[in-house]
C-alpha cells in the first residue's frame, strides 16, 4: 500500500456520535458546575466499577495521583523502589513527596520491574514499590509482588498509566496493588485531555486522597477546615466528560489494539533480528504501544529514519533510563553502569504504533517496512 497519511504513535479518537454528545453536554456544564460536578462523579463511579474497586478518585494527572498515594503512605525520608524504565514522573513523584527513589532492573521478558532484583534492594528504610505496567502489560509476577509486599508490610502501587483494561487472572490493572494510578493524557489508551485517576479498595487511602486533592480539606467537616498538607489537583467537568465518553469505548479500543498487536506478533514471529515483547495472554496488556528488542548492533535510529520515509512513526519509551536522567544523576549521584541489564535493553528497544485507528492493512504495512528497514541495515553492515 502507498501511505499518504502518517501512521503515528497515538491518535485520540472521538466518533461523530461522541462529538454530538460532548457538544450537547457542554451546554449543561457551562450552565452548572465547571469542576467536581456530576460528570466527575459519574466518571469516578464508572471507572471504579470497571476496575472492580470500591474507590476511584479523579485527579488532574497521573503524576498527581502518584503524589497523593505516596503522601498517604508518608514516605518522607523513606525508600521507594521504582523501575529504571518509566516516565520521569514515577521517580519524581517519590522525590517530591520526600521519599528516596531506588532504581531497579527490569525484566527482559516484559520490560516491567524485576522481582528478583527488587528483593536485593529491600532495606529497613523501604516503604514500598511502584510497579509500572510498561506499554500496558501486567507482569505475570504481579501477584508475587503483592504477596511479597504484604509479607514485608510495605505498599505496592500500580503505575497503570498505560494499562486501563489490562487483566491478569480476572482482575484488572488498578485492582492488584494497594492502589493504582492512571493517566488520561492524549497519548494514552483513554484520554480526557489531561487527567488521572487513583483506584483503591483501601478506605484510608481513599479518604486521604480525597482530602489531598482539595488542598488537605477535612471532607467530613461542614466548616472549611484543613487537616493535611494537600494540593489543588482536582479534575474539571469537561475533562471528566471526555473521559466518561472514552471509557464507554474501552473494550472496542482494546480489541482493536490487540488485533493490531496480533498482526505484528504473527508477522514478526520468525524474524530473526528482533525479539517480541508480548504477554502470554493478550488480555494481560492494553497494548499502549508494541515494544520489540532489536538484536545487538542494529542502529535503531537508522531504522526509525528509514520508516519515517514511509510516514511510519516509531519511538522508544523511555530513554535514557530513569537513573540516567540528568535530574536524578544530580540529586542521587547515579551513573551509567549501575543497572547494566536495563541500560542494554533501553539501548535496543523500539516501540511500534498500536492504537484503535490503525487498520489491518496499515499494521501489515508497518511490519513489512520494518523488516525491509532492518534487512537493509544488516545487509549494509555485512557489505562493509
Amino acid at each position: 500500500m502507498n501511505k499518504k497519511t502518517p501512521i503515528n504513535m497515538a491518535s485520540p479518537h472521538f466518533d461523530s456520535v461522541d462529538r454530538q454528545r460532548i457538544h450537547q453536554e457542554l451546554d449543561n456544564i457551562l450552565d452548572g458546575a465547571l469542576s467536581m460536578g456530576p460528570n466527575v462523579k459519574a466518571f469516578e463511579n464508572a471507572f471504579a466499577k470497571r476496575v472492580g474497586v470500591r474507590h476511584a478518585i479523579a485527579m488532574n494527572s497521573c503524576t498527581s495521583a502518584l503524589e497523593a498515594v505516596l503522601s498517604a503512605h508518608r514516605v518522607d525520608g523513606l525508600e521507594v523502589i521504582v523501575p529504571a524504565q518509566t516516565f520521569v514522573a514515577t521517580g519524581m513523584a517519590v522525590h517530591l513527596c520526600g521519599g528516596i527513589p531506588i532504581f531497579a532492573e527490569i525484566n527482559p521478558e516484559n520490560l516491567c520491574l524485576s522481582l528478583q532484583d527488587v528483593k536485593k534492594r529491600i532495606t529497613q528504610k523501604t516503604a514500598g514499590i511502584i510497579l509500572v505496567h510498561m506499554a500496558g502489560m501486567i507482569t505475570p509476577e504481579v501477584n508475587e509482588f503483592r504477596k511479597f509486599c504484604d509479607e514485608k508490610n510495605i505498599f505496592l502501587i500500580e503505575d497503570a498509566a498505560h494499562a486501563p483494561g489490562a487483566q491478569f487472572n480476572g482482575c484488572e490493572a488498578g485492582s492488584l496493588g494497594h492502589a493504582g494510578c492512571f493517566s488520561f493524557y492524549p497519548s494514552k489508551v483513554l484520554t480526557s485531555g489531561e487527567g488521572g485517576m487513583v483506584t483503591t479498595n483501601d478506605d484510608t487511602i481513599a479518604e486521604y486522597v480525597r482530602s489531598f486533592q482539595h488542598r488537605g480539606r477535612d471532607m467530613k467537616s461542614s466548616e472549611e477546615e484543613y487537616i493535611i498538607p494537600g494540593r489543588n489537583v482536582r479534575m474539571n467537568e469537561m475533562s471528566a466528560l471526555l473521559g466518561l465518553v472514552q471509557l464507554g469505548h474501552l473494550d472496542d479500543f482494546l480489541e482493536r489494539r490487540r488485533t493490531v498487536a496480533d498482526i505484528y506478533s504473527q508477522e514478526l514471529k520468525d524474524f530473526n533480528y528482533i525479539k517480541r515483547i508480548i504477554p502470554g495472554n493478550r488480555i494481560s496488556s492494553s497494548f499502549w504501544k508494541y515494544p520489540i528488542l532489536l538484536s545487538p548492533g542494529i542502529n535503531r535510529l537508522a531504522v526509525a529514519e528509514i520508516l519515517a520515509k514511509d510516514q511510519i512513526n516509531v519511538d522508544w519509551a523511555y530513554f535514557p533510563a530513569l537513573h540516567l536522567q540528568p535530574v536524578f544523576k544530580k540529586l542521587y549521584k547515579t551513573s551509567s553502569g549501575m543497572l547494566p541489564l536495563t541500560e542494554d535493553l533501553l539501548n535496543r528497544h523500539l516501540c511500534l504504533p498500536c492504537h484503535q485507528r490503525i487498520s489491518d492493512d496499515e499494521a501489515y504495512f508497518v511490519v513489512q517496512r520494518l523488516k525491509k528497514a532492518i534487512n537493509l541495515i544488516t545487509q549494509s553492515d555485512l557489505d562493509v
